[in-house]
């Protein structure tokens, strides 16, 4: 069964590292969602989360890929039910005196922040599970989204677990 999955990795932060794991996700066709990389918060190294498309035997196949990255020194599927994931997303709204205040009461729905005030559009950031982005995007297509930016997801694990120090 195909699903979406989240993947988290522990990199060397060297030039070229990110350069050759999207050439492998590239090369073996993996269907990616997004990917986001930063620091991890230890020196050296890079945090890539990866959000995909498979079922449970691609997702193998994509971890033991990773792993055969000499700069990749973790890879492991942060479950949704013990992980925290979030991402960010800007968006552009057409907007007109009409219609204003029935898109600020949308996006109040989804704690979005109005960020900007157009002659014809409303800009909105708001942050949430990628779900919840999902929703709050269907909710103000009807309105005209102009242009948006999503982030990707970022993931951690719940409780005191860490990628970097192998619990």
């Amino acid at each position: 069964m195909e699903n979406k999955q989240i993947i988290s990795l522990l990199a060397h932060n060297h030039p070229g590292v990110l350069l050759r794991i999207t050439s492998l996700i590239s090369r073996r066709g993996f269907n990616i969602d997004s990917l986001t990389a930063s620091p991890s918060g230890m020196e050296g190294y890079s945090r890539l989360t990866v959000r995909m498309s498979g079922d449970d035997n691609q997702v193998e196949q994509f971890i033991n890929q990773m792993l055969k990255i000499v700069d990749v020194k973790k890879a492991e599927v942060l479950p949704e039910e013990t992980s925290v994931a979030m991402e960010l997303v800007l968006v552009k709204v057409n907007s007109d005196r009409e219609n204003r205040n029935a898109i600020i009461a949308v996006t109040s729905t989804y704690h979005a922040s109005l960020v900007n005030i157009g002659e014809n559009s409303l800009t909105f950031r708001a942050s949430g599970t990628p779900s919840q982005i999902d929703t709050l995007i269907q909710n103000l297509a009807p309105f005209g989204i102009l242009e948006m930016a999503r982030t990707g997801i970022a993931a951690l694990e719940n409780g005191d677990s860490c990628l970097a120090d192998g619990n």
